[in-house]
């Protein structure tokens, strides 16, 4: 399963380390923090946060750990807290080194102590063993696939399936590979009867020379035809773009970080789960940017 940050109570935080109370245990009826206004139908999705263990690093005239703690300070200014806060990928700098992680759950343990929940993913510049030497019990699998991070999370009117890309750390491609797509097909079957959202780190890229996901077709090849399959969120790009692909909405996340292209936003997206579809709004660091405030109503497919 990939890291997840159970809630955190005050009383935790105070009498052990940043640490306290981190766990890949999730089971029924854990998926939800303890805030008393908890909506079970709103989730906080941010992606390429690449927090450096020196909390003033400066990458491309940004220093990361300024926008990541804008936007966890708006979640936690929310009239009503999300049931999840997903960190897409990217979760560190450069090469995931256990500095950078835990500079990360340092800057993450106010919204653990508010009640929240928080799931990290792994992309292309997170490192999985050091992650593990952060997190206590961290290193946790599904059946034979000793070294990916996945899971399958239950809301009310959606399962969220959380996939792994990491390939190499530091390489920019991603790939899934066979056992994860055939764990991805037998738990989709297993839960068809709900709408399904995936997220995994790198966007689909079907070019010769791949810098996304060098498998894309296999992800595709199960996604397609289970009609319960309703969006696709990737990050990876920094860039903030919608496409569709056979009904299956296809949601490009912003980075939190830096962009790589001028006008690209930084930012994160207050989701909200309908009976038949999902609002996005996409929330900018820079509160003047033109797309700050932008609405998205996606629909899903029968």
């Amino acid at each position: 399963m990939p890291i997840t940050l159970k809630a955190l109570s005050r009383r935790q935080f105070l009498a052990g380390s940043v640490a306290a109370g981190l766990s890949l245990a999730l089971r029924k009826g854990e998926v939800f923090g303890a805030e008393e206004n908890l909506d079970p139908h709103r989730l906080s999705l941010l992606s390429d946060v690449h927090i450096a263990a020196d909390g003033t690093h400066r990458e491309r005239g940004v220093v990361m750990y300024e926008n990541l703690k804008h936007a966890t300070d708006e979640i936690l200014g929310l009239a009503s807290k999300p049931a999840g806060v997903f960190i897409n990928g990217d979760c560190a700098f450069l090469q995931g080194k256990v500095e950078d992680y835990q500079t990360l759950l340092t800057l993450l343990t106010p919204l653990r102590e508010r009640g929240l929940t928080l799931h990290l993913s792994m992309g292309n510049h997170d490192n999985r063993e050091h992650l593990w030497k952060t997190v206590p019990d961290s290193e946790s699998h599904v059946g034979e696939m000793t070294e990916r991070q996945v899971a399958m999370l239950e809301f009310p009117r959606a399962n969220v399936f959380l996939l792994d890309s990491l390939d190499v750390t530091n390489h920019t491609p991603g790939v899934m590979g066979d056992l994860q797509a055939k764990w991805l097909a037998a738990a989709l079957d297993a839960h068809a009867t709900k709408p399904a959202i995936v997220m995994i780190h790198h966007q689909p890229d079907e070019r010769p020379k791949p810098s996304g996901l060098t498998d894309t077709k296999a992800l595709l090849d199960v996604l397609i035809p289970r009609t319960q399959v309703k969006a696709l969120f990737y990050g990876h790009t920094h860039v903030w773009e919608m496409a569709e692909r056979s009904g299956i909405h296809c949601v490009n996340l912003p980075a939190v970080a830096y962009v790589f292209s001028p006008g690209q936003p930084s930012g994160w997206v207050d989701a909200h789960l309908q009976e038949s579809g999902m609002t996005l709004e996409l929330r900018c660091i820079d509160p003047t940017h033109p797309k700050h405030g932008e609405k998205v109503d996606l629909k899903w497919r029968a």
